[in-house]
């Protein structure tokens, strides 16, 4: 994005912005009126990475990260719709969080090799339970470690031949996840999951920087020693945000559908 003082959006790129928050919740709905995800059909890829990941196996967390997407993408537009009000920062940390856990099931799903996706998914789990352990020590120092969840995920981990000698307690960054999913969405509108993550990260920390190239920049009036500018949502950029995090899901969701499908060679025995 070029950085100039006044950036009030012109009528067209308005309307244009309006159009894709449109769109966006009506590809929304359709996902929350279509099927729910199916469970893994015995023979398929997904039903394998379970085998081998059944303290919680991938295809639950992969629900887990469609359930967090889709709750974050239909909060933001029916906002949207129903106050018919877009504030100026508080729906790019949804869009955030939809990316982020669109993400990690795009990460998941493309990883290649049922025993690669199958490590992964653990690395996933000691994570969450480290990031549990943390938690219950912030609430009560005398809280419980995690350490029978530990132990359970390591030996799983011994279960999988080409990764027992792994480093399980290796955290991937979010940079480097979002940018493995980017590879997996075909087409873009306009921006891709990594550009909206970082932007909206920006917004969520409150970055100074961040905000003034992100946000619409509307002047206001000359002050002793400079002038001054409002601070709205540029509509353009957040349709364009929203629908970057509506192609992940839709990715998300029918990459998992291939995933949970066994060959047909496996039905027909």
């Amino acid at each position: 994005m070029v950085y100039s003082l006044d950036t009030t959006e012109s009528e067209e790129d308005e309307r244009a912005g309006l159009w894709l928050i449109q769109q966006a919740g009506h590809r929304v709905e359709a996902v929350l009126n279509g099927p729910d995800l199916q469970d893994p059909e015995k023979g398929s890829r997904l039903a394998a990475v379970d085998a081998l990941t059944p303290y919680q196996p991938m295809s639950n967390q992969l629900s887990i990260f469609h359930m967090v997407a889709l709750d974050n993408l239909r909060a933001a537009v029916k906002y949207i719709e129903k106050a018919n009000d877009v504030p100026m920062t508080a729906l790019y940390s949804m869009i955030r969080s939809a990316v982020e856990a669109s993400s990690y099931g795009l990460w998941l799903l493309g990883a290649g090799r049922v025993d690669k996706q199958a490590f992964l998914s653990l690395r996933i789990s000691y994570e969450n339970n480290e990031d549990l352990a943390n938690l219950g020590k912030v609430f009560g120092p005398k809280q419980g470690t995690g350490g029978n969840v530990r132990r359970r995920l390591l030996e799983l981990q011994q279960a999988i031949p080409a990764y027992r000698n792994r480093d399980l307690t290796a955290r991937s960054t979010t940079t480097d996840v979002v940018s493995a999913a980017d590879k997996a969405v075909s087409t873009r509108v306009s921006f891709t999951g990594l550009q909206v993550w970082k932007s909206c990260s920006g917004l969520a920390h409150a970055n100074s920087a961040v905000m003034p190239v992100i946000l619409e920049r509307k002047f206001a009036g000359d002050v002793e020693n400079g002038k001054m500018f409002r601070l709205t949502s540029r509509i353009s950029v957040l349709g364009g945000f929203l629908t970057a995090g509506v192609e992940n899901l839709e990715t998300l969701r029918a990459l998992y559908q291939g995933a949970t499908e066994a060959p047909s060679w496996v039905k027909n025995t």
